[in-house]
C-alpha cells in the first residue's frame, strides 16, 4: 500500500515533461479474462514494426500511472519504438510467488505471465511490433513478474530489465531458461519495500540483490565483471559471457524509486514512504540503452562497453552455460519447486544461496553472494545492515580494497556516494554509522 500512495504521490512531477502521445487503451482475451492495455506509439512512427517495449507497473500503481512516472514515452518519441503499459487485475500482478505481490493470498488465480505473451503476440499480429525487437521491463511488483517471464519464456523477449525486485531463493533451482537472459537489474540501496540484502515475504523468502544479478549471471556463463561508477550509483556489468548474453547490475543510492534526470519537491514527499529518488541517472535512458544492444541487428558498443565477438570468449564461458538443447522447455511451471510456507518463509532475513552448479563459476558467484552477517536473523529495533562500500562518511574511498573476485583497478572506479539524510521522524542511531 505504500508503494501505491507513493507512486501516486510522485506522478504528477513526471507528467509535465511527457511528450506528446497518441495512446490507445486496447483489450484481448487471455486465459478466458478480459484484459487491458495502454498502448503509445509514437506519433512520427513509420508504417511497419516497430521495437516494443513493455513495461510493468508496480503493485497498486495503475498503468498510467507508471507511464507517467518513468516518462519512458518522451524516449520511445526520440528513438521510435512502441510502448505497451499493461494493467494488472487489481493493479497487482501475479508474479510466480505463492501469493499476489507477495502479500496477497492467492485465492483467484490467472497466469500474467501468460497475459504478458498475449500482449506481445497481439501486437506482432497486427504488424506493430517486430518480434525480434521485443522488450520486458518492470518495476517492483512488475519487476518479479518481469523476472519470471525471463526464467520460463526467454526466448519470447531479446531483453529484459527489473527495477527494485530480488528474486524468490526457490530460482537457484527453478530458473532454467531456454537461452541466455540479458538483463538490467537496478536496485536501491535504501529501499524499504525491497531491500537489497534481502527479505522474506508471504509465500516466498528473497535473494539479495548482488545474489540475484549472480545468479542472472551464472546462468548466462558470465566471466568476471567489470565495476563502474555513475552518478549516485556503482554498475556491475558482467559482458563476457555467453554469445548474446550480458547482465548490469546498477546499485542506485536511493529508495524504492528508479532514479531520474531531475527530481522535484513530491519526488522528495514520495521519499518519506518509499526512500529517496536519485537524480543525474535516469532509470529508461539506461534500460533503453541496454536494451537496444541485443535482437534485430548484431550487438553494438554501447557507452564504451562492447559486447565482445564470439572468437574472444573463453572456453570456460560456454563450457559453463547450461546447453539450450538440456533446458526445459519454455512452458509455464511454478517458480517454486516446493513452495514455502508462511512460516518457513519468515524464518531469517537472508537465507544461505545455493552454490554454483560448476566450480569454474564460484568465484565470480562469490563475489557477488551475501556477506554472512547479512543471512542472521535481525533482532528486534536492530539497525539495518550498510551494503558494503559505503562507509561512515558517507562516501566510498578510492583507494578502498575491491570486491572479491573483481579486477584490482575497479576499487579506483567505484562511485562516491553520499549517505541520505537522517530521517526526520526519528535520530539515526549510532550503530547504524
Amino acid at each position: 500500500m505504500l508503494l501505491g500512495l507513493g507512486v501516486v504521490a510522485a506522478a504528477p512531477a513526471r507528467a509535465q515533461s511527457a511528450a506528446p502521445t497518441e495512446d490507445s487503451v486496447r483489450t484481448l482475451v487471455s486465459g478466458g479474462l478480459k484484459r487491458e492495455f495502454i498502448l503509445h506509439r509514437p506519433a512520427s512512427a513509420p508504417p511497419g514494426p516497430l521495437p516494443l517495449v513493455i513495461a510493468l507497473h508496480g503493485a497498486l500503481q495503475p498503468a498510467g500511472m507508471m507511464q507517467r512516472y518513468l516518462d519512458l514515452d518522451a524516449i520511445a518519441e526520440r528513438e521510435g519504438f512502441v510502448v505497451a503499459y499493461p494493467k494488472g487485475m487489481n493493479l497487482l500482478w501475479n508474479d510466480g510467488r505463492s501469493s499476489i505481490a507477495g502479500f496477497i493470498p492467492l485465492l483467484h488465480k490467472r497466469d500474467d505471465g501468460r497475459f504478458v505473451l498475449d500482449v506481445l503476440d497481439t501486437l506482432v499480429a497486427e504488424g506493430i511490433a517486430d518480434p525480434s525487437r521485443a522488450y520486458l521491463m518492470g518495476f517492483s511488483n512488475g519487476g518479479f513478474l518481469t523476472a519470471y517471464v525471463a526464467c520460463n519464456y526467454a526466448d519470447r523477449f531479446q531483453a529484459y530489465a527489473t527495477m527494485m525486485m530480488t528474486v524468490p531463493v526457490g530460482y537457484s533451482e527453478s530458473c532454467r531458461p531456454s537461452k541466455p537472459v540479458p538483463i538490467l537489474l537496478m536496485n536501491g540501496t535504501y529501499d524499504p519495500i525491497v531491500p537489497m540484502f534481502g527479505r522474506p515475504t508471504p509465500g516466498a523468502r528473497l535473494m539479495s540483490a548482488d545474489a540475484t544479478a549472480a545468479l542472472f549471471a551464472r546462468l548466462d556463463g558470465c566471466a568476471a565483471p567489470q565495476i563502474d561508477s555513475a552518478p549516485h550509483a556503482r554498475i556491475t556489468r558482467w559482458n563476457d559471457c555467453t554469445p548474446g548474453a550480458a547482465v548490469a547490475y546498477y546499485e542506485v543510492a536511493g529508495g524504492h524509486q528508479p532514479p531520474a534526470q531531475s527530481t522535484g519537491a513530491v519526488d522528495a514527499l514520495a521519499s518519506v514512504l518509499l526512500g529517496p529518488r536519485r537524480s543525474g541517472l535516469d532509470a529508461p535512458e539506461e534500460i533503453w540503452s541496454f536494451f537496444k544492444r541485443f535482437g534485430g541487428t548484431p550487438a553494438v558498443e554501447i557507452a564504451g562497453h562492447p559486447t565482445p565477438p564470439a572468437a574472444m570468449k573463453p572456453a570456460h564461458a560456454a563450457a559453463t552455460a547450461p546447453a539450450a538443447a538440456a533446458r526445459a522447455p519454455a512452458e509455464a511451471r511454478p517458480i517454486l519447486r516446493e513452495p514455502t510456507t508462511l512460516a518457513s518463509a519468515w524464518q531469517g532475513i537472508v537465507p544461505d544461496n545455493a552454490p554454483p552448479e560448476s566450480a569454474t563459476t564460484a568465484t565470480a558467484y562469490a563475489a557477488t553472494a551475501a556477506p554472512a552477517s547479512l543471512r542472521q536473523p535481525l533482532a528486534p529495533g536492530a539497525p539495518m545492515p550498510l551494503q558494503a562500500g559505503f562507509v561512515q562518511a558517507g562516501f566510498v574511498q578510492g583507494g578502498a580494497a575491491p570486491r572479491p573476485g573483481a579486477a584490482p583497478a575497479a576499487a579506483t572506479r567505484l562511485a562516491q556516494v553520499p549517505l541520505p539524510p537522517p530521517s526526520p521522524l526519528r535520530a539515526r542511531a549510532a550503530s547504524a554509522q
